[in-house]
């Protein structure tokens, strides 16, 4: 039997709520504090409206209400990360960026999956971490 090299897969681990999620890092562009948000009338309420990036305009989605959260108000203290999706970058507002892990690839499991927007979970020191599937959240901040 020959062992198998784990394949690392680099996450960047962030909280809503009591529960742990995780973006792919090559999805991951920079995290940033919160900044003046344009909020214009929305046809979904997960998106917030735009914020201006460096002089790009980028739509802001709540993650807390595509994983049907607790509603919290936007502050000055809110987080967002943002994204790339193909040629599109977009914000991502969560409770808490954590850290970057690597988790071993063969843990992830797409068998307990309750939304279009999570590729996967994963076990990880004992808790479970739901990755997101960025296409999927890609098509609400359209």
């Amino acid at each position: 039997m020959m062992g198998h090299d784990a394949v690392r897969l680099p996450l960047l681990t962030f909280r809503l709520g009591e529960r742990r999620y995780a973006l792919l890092i090559e999805d991951v562009v920079e995290v940033a504090a919160m900044v003046d948000l344009l909020k214009i009338p929305a046809e979904r309420e997960e998106l917030l409206g735009y914020i201006n990036r460096r002089g790009k305009v980028l739509p802001l989605l709540d993650l807390r209400t595509v994983f049907k959260q607790p509603f919290q108000p936007i502050t000055s203290a809110s987080v967002f990360i943002v994204v790339a999706g193909g040629d599109h970058h977009f914000g991502l507002v969560v409770d808490a960026v954590e850290q970057v892990e690597y988790v071993d690839a063969l843990q992830l499991s797409d068998s307990m999956i309750s939304s279009p927007y999570l590729h996967g979970i994963i076990s990880h020191q004992d808790e479970m971490i739901s990755i997101i599937a960025l296409p999927a959240l890609l098509a609400l901040a359209q």
